[in-house]
């Protein structure tokens, strides 16, 4: 009996914190959220669903409003007091029209010694490109005994471009990465030792994926910073398979210099 008493405290607990961090807005209403201090970090989980904005006024407002009725979750991430809150957004007309931000439970953030552009920003803008619709980028693929390597979309933020990459594993056995090398390279290697290559290395991935289970797809976020690529190169990657001896499938994927240059900003 103490512990069933004992578990369901516990349960009760975890979805009290779960739903602390969550706010519910509207169409018909704004929302706002009463920061201690001045917000110097605001992003919307999908600006289709939900606008969200620093009142200009007072930098310590935030406005919330739903674009339209929707379903599901949308998300809200701050930046205020050196604290980062991440909260869950969904519909509903009867929610509170303010929300006090001690409210909320939030995790100490980075500053901007950690570099230009903090790992919980790059964090939060990798998400933002995972579930970004649609593409201006046109997509490219390679593929070999059935593992297949795509480019979905390039973003630009920051001065810094996010490559969305997807790996799809058709067979009926677990696919293990090596890794992932990106370089710069003749378009035409006429003999190996005229070629010249600029090996490039991401300043962040968001998942670090490793392996690629049976039957799967898996994306990827990689970021790199802003770059034009000189005519008649190419920016390749590499995916090699981690397998005994030198046995692993490897695949190669090009991506022009106009397809960089069609990258739009999120």
């Amino acid at each position: 009996m103490k512990i069933f008493v004992i578990l369901v405290f516990v349960t009760c607990f975890q979805v009290s914190l779960f739903a602390q961090n969550s706010i519910t807005v509207s169409e018909i209403k704004a929302t706002h959220i009463v920061c201690p201090e001045k917000v110097s970090y605001l992003l919307s989980g999908d600006p289709e669903k939900v606008i969200t904005e620093v009142v200009p006024e007072h930098p310590n407002l935030i406005r919330v409003k739903a674009v339209a009725p929707f379903e599901g979750e949308s998300s809200l991430t701050l930046v205020t007091a050196g604290r980062i809150y991440s909260l869950l957004v969904s519909y509903g007309a009867a929610g509170p029209i303010e929300y006090p931000l001690k409210s909320f439970s939030g995790e100490k953030a980075g500053t901007p010694a950690d570099g230009p552009v903090p790992e919980y920003i790059l964090k939060e803008l990798c998400r933002q490109m995972l579930f970004k619709k649609g593409s201006h980028t046109p997509k490219r693929k390679t593929r070999k005994e059935g593992i297949v390597l795509r480019l979905e979309d390039i973003g630009i933020n920051n001065d810094l471009l996010f490559f969305k990459i997807s790996i799809t594993n058709t067979t009926n056995t677990g696919y293990k990465t090596e890794g992932f090398t990106w370089w710069i390279d003749d378009k035409r290697q006429v003999k190996a030792t005229n070629a010249q290559e600029y090996r490039l290395q991401p300043g962040f991935r968001y998942y670090g994926i490793t392996t690629i289970p049976a039957e799967t797809t898996l994306r990827e976020v990689f970021v790199l910073p802003r770059l034009t690529i000189p005519e008649k190169r190419i920016l390749r990657i590499e995916m090699l398979e981690k397998a005994l001896g030198n046995t692993g499938r490897k695949l190669s994927l090009n991506i022009k210099n106009r397809d960089i240059l069609r990258a739009r900003k999120f």
